[in-house]
């Protein structure tokens, strides 16, 4: 059936529908992060900002913008299958999961949101690693698919010291060591954006 389905779809189509479905998932991640943000400007005193708690939320929004944007300017060399597909979808709605998971409604029983982000820190950042790897899988089969064996080389190596990183930001709850990782992650996305 799904041989059948894949050779009536234009890749045209097939890129239409995986962008109308991703941008939807960026829509959602997207939304749930200025409404979060809309709290501390609509009650500054009840909502008690957190430098750590911000830093993985912009982490997220970078791959947020990382992941749409390498997705529209590979739309012309990507191939489009059901395996991408399935790695895309779980991806975009990883990325709404952790966004909902990293802006909870409320904070009570915890305090404040740096204490919520370090209680949760190794649920969190094992959702944030699993991201991480799929992204992994999904550069590595792109790269492969297109014939670049050194760029599938390359993007296994880059990735997997991100892995490495967010696992040792798991066991560490140093503020020092989860600045380094963000920082470093953060220039890892930008990086990623502007050098292509």
């Amino acid at each position: 059936m799904l041989a059948e389905a894949s050779s009536t779809i234009s890749a045209a189509e097939s890129f239409t529908h995986m962008r109308i479905i991703n941008g939807m998932g960026i829509s959602l991640c997207l939304s749930r992060l200025l409404i979060f943000a809309a709290r501390f400007v609509q009650s500054p005193k009840k909502y008690k900002f957190s430098a750590i708690h911000a830093g993985w939320i912009i982490v997220i929004f970078l791959w947020l913008i990382e992941f749409w944007w390498e997705y529209l300017m590979n739309s012309h060399t990507r191939t489009l299958n059901v395996s991408a597909y399935i790695l895309d979808l779980l991806y975009v709605f990883g990325l709404f999961f952790i966004c909902v998971t990293l802006t909870p409604d409320d904070v009570g029983e915890d305090g404040s949101y740096e204490k919520y982000l370090i209680q949760r820190r190794i649920f969190l950042l094992s959702v944030i690693f699993f991201l991480a790897s799929v992204d992994m899988v999904g550069d590595i089969l792109d790269d492969v698919q297109q014939g670049n064996w050194e760029d599938a080389k390359l993007s296994a190596l880059y990735d997997s010291i991100g892995l490495a990183l967010i696992a040792i930001a798991m066991l560490i709850k140093g503020r020092k060591f989860q600045y380094f990782i963000i920082v470093l992650l953060s220039l890892s996305s930008l990086l990623g954006l502007f050098v292509q």
